[in-house]
């Protein structure tokens, strides 16, 4: 028989020696400094004015809102009103368009307009402190398991690590989708997969990442999952309609397929595109790819993301046959983390603040044994660092790693299933 699943924050206690304690403390204070680090350099960015530095996602959420502020809701996706608004924030062209575009649905631009109605460095202040307060949250969920020290480390290796720190300076919605993550996993943990399903509708901030799951979860018959992740999002659609309208969704849907197919067909490097940008600095295969071909060779990035992108999700369909996905055993967890891994890699649009989403690999493991559980939380926030290598060197090694963590998780599914092991027992 399998052993009931624990209740996530419930710790199973092991010893492990000394040495190995030591080196992994090690490994957290050198990511706490780094960390430390950049919050004080973000804290440094956050109380001067804006300027034209490297960081300027919130010019498009902050633009959006007050667009929706005063009634322009029409204009969300036109580039020179949102440049207008832009311009009496930072006087000069920003970015790979000249200005940022606005690529989140409508009912973003509602949820943001509060805080735009702020001047905007008070307004970027405002936003970093929510989002910094649900990174902490987010990592204080996922630490529970642990002792009280190592339970405040874990928090912090989430909240500090340089995915965070990015999505902070940038003002991105990456904290927000984490959180949601963390209790979507929760609400599946507990069987409340009516529940699950309403916490992963915030995920339709970004479309793309939304996509995959919906599909594991209707393979698996979690309907309910699958009707309250929809409408949680139907319902985020019409609390915004008294402010936007319903003919700006009908414009973003043909807009969403143009930014789509703008990250195939080079992104501004062949010919000028809706959405431009430089695909090398992104995370995921097809990042991956353009680092390593070039942005300009669209058919053969192309042609090699789908590749691969279909064998990995053929893997997991494979493993997913031995084992299927959920809470009671590791092996189904694995192939939980596993599908999360997925929608990361295939994602074309995966820059480094949703690289934090890959914390989530942690509570979908869990039940582990303490010691474990803390050796993985160590190994995501290392996971984790390893974004702030790339950026400089244009190495993709965190692509690699998760590529191969996918795989490895995969394999080992498929080894640990009852499944397997049946079928190779003698008649």
């Amino acid at each position: 028989m399998t052993a009931p699943s624990r209740p996530f924050g419930a710790a199973i206690e092991t010893r492990r020696p000394r040495a190995l304690d030591i080196a992994l403390w090690a490994i957290v204070l050198v990511l706490v400094a780094a960390g430390g680090i950049q919050l004080a350099a973000l804290i440094d960015e956050l109380v001067g004015p804006m300027s034209a530095g490297i960081h300027h996602d919130f010019l498009a959420f902050f633009a959006a809102g007050r667009l929706v502020l005063e009634g322009r809701s029409s204009e969300l996706y036109d580039a020179g009103a949102l440049t207008a608004i832009q311009r009496t924030v930072i006087p000069f062209p920003v970015g790979a368009n000249g200005y940022m575009p606005f690529i989140n649905p409508p009912f973003a631009a509602v949820a943001f307009a509060p805080i735009a109605a702020l001047p905007a460095e008070l307004a970027r202040d405002v936003w970093a402190a929510i989002s910094l307060a649900m990174l902490t949250l987010a990592g204080s969920w996922m630490a529970r398991p642990l002792p009280p020290l190592q339970r405040l480390a874990t928090t912090l290796l989430v909240a500090l690590s340089f995915p965070a720190y990015h999505s902070l300076a940038e003002g991105q919605w990456s904290a927000a989708m984490l959180l949601a993550g963390v209790a979507a996993l929760w609400a599946g943990r507990r069987g409340s997969w009516g529940l699950a399903g309403l916490f992963l509708a915030p995920w339709w901030l970004k479309p793309q990442l939304v996509v995959l799951p919906l599909v594991a979860l209707a393979l698996d018959r979690r309907w309910s999952a699958v009707a309250w992740t929809i409408l949680g999002g139907v319902a985020l659609v019409i609390a915004s309609l008294p402010f936007v309208g319903i003919g700006i969704y009908l414009q973003y849907a043909g807009y969403l397929v143009s930014v789509g197919l703008s990250h195939f067909n080079g992104a501004g490097a062949v010919a000028r595109s809706v959405w431009q940008g430089d695909l090398a600095t992104t995370e995921g295969i097809n990042g991956l790819l353009v680092g390593s071909l070039g942005q300009a060779h669209v058919l053969l990035v192309d042609v090699l993301w789908g590749v691969i992108s279909a064998a990995l999700v053929l893997l997991w369909l494979v493993a997913a046959w031995f084992e299927r996905p959920g809470f009671a055993t590791l092996s189904a967890r694995r192939m939980v983390a596993a599908g999360i891994g997925i929608v990361l890699l295939v994602n074309p649009n995966l820059f480094i603040q949703d690289t934090v989403l890959a914390f989530l690999l942690l509570p979908a493991l869990w039940p582990l044994p303490s010691d474990a559980y803390w050796r993985e939380a160590i190994g995501m926030a290392t996971l984790a660092a390893i974004v702030l290598l790339d950026q400089p060197l244009g190495t993709h090694l965190f692509t690699l790693a998760l590529l191969g963590i996918v795989v490895a998780l995969c394999v080992s599914a498929i080894a640990g299933s009852p499944r397997r092991t049946a079928s190779r027992e003698p008649a």
